[in-house]
């Protein structure tokens, strides 16, 4: 028995992704509800134009941003994980092994972007933002490899490169994106922009890669990533095969 690419339509593309988009976008108006409530401790707008002024801002700023950033991802990795888990059940089985584990994941990389956010909050407040790209950027893409072997290990390397290939694009938009943007107030505004924009496509040229391998492996009949595995364990019993031989003689 062999495997091979599952077929992959563009309607679960494009499925898939507007639940990314929806996520994303959900996790970007939960920072705006929270900067909303605590407008009167947290001036976002404020803290950002007296950095432009060059005059004395909140040294706590950083790490409070960190914390928002920290929640909005959180929600929108777990509405990612639970959308994915309507829409492919066969494919995304979640339990609490899988929530704790995506947990874990965003814990221990808020934790490690900190302190970036602090030290480049510190220096230049628009830096903070560069520092709030990666956050998300590697979030989403982390999570997309743990979700997968979690649930596919078995055939992890097809969705693996996808993954590389998602972040790939998703730097390419998010830079061309980012650097367009002159005045400080608008690259602000991109924070509610930039979280679906990096979860959706990320997703797209996932699945967009999946589909391409699909068909490639269609046409040439030739397949080094999906049962790549299963080829290991055929190799690993013809060779057992032949030592058991080997030593019967």
């Amino acid at each position: 028995m062999t495997f091979g690419p599952q077929k992959i339509s563009i309607a679960d593309i494009a499925l898939n992704s507007l639940w990314a988009m929806i996520a994303g976008f959900i996790g970007s108006i939960l920072i705006l509800i929270i900067v909303f409530a605590t407008s009167s401790s947290l001036d976002v707008p404020g803290t950002y134009e007296q950095a432009s002024l060059w005059w004395a801002t909140n040294s706590m700023f950083p790490f409070i941003l960190s914390f928002v950033t920290f929640i909005s991802t959180m929600v929108t990795l777990v509405l990612s994980s639970v959308l994915l888990n309507m829409t492919s059940p066969e494919r995304y089985k979640l339990n609490i092994v899988s929530y704790g584990q995506l947990a874990f994941l965003g814990i221990l990389t808020y934790l490690c972007m900190t302190p970036i956010y602090i030290f480049m909050g510190l220096s230049s407040y628009e830096n903070i933002m560069i520092v709030f790209i990666i956050h998300c950027t590697m979030l989403a893409f982390w999570s997309s490899l743990l979700l997968e072997i979690l649930n596919n290990y078995r055939y992890i390397l097809i969705w693996f490169y996808g993954s590389f290939v998602g972040l790939f694009f998703t730097s390419i938009l998010t830079l061309i994106l980012f650097s367009s943007m002159e005045s400080w107030y608008v690259k602000l505004l991109s924070m509610l922009v930039m979280l679906p924009l990096i979860n959706t496509t990320l997703v797209f040229f996932k699945w967009l890669f999946e589909i391409i391998y699909f068909h490639y492996n269609k046409i040439t009949n030739l397949d080094g990533l999906w049962d790549i595995f299963y080829q290991i364990e055929q190799e690993e019993k013809e060779n057992l095969r032949q030592e058991e031989e080997k030593n019967s003689i």
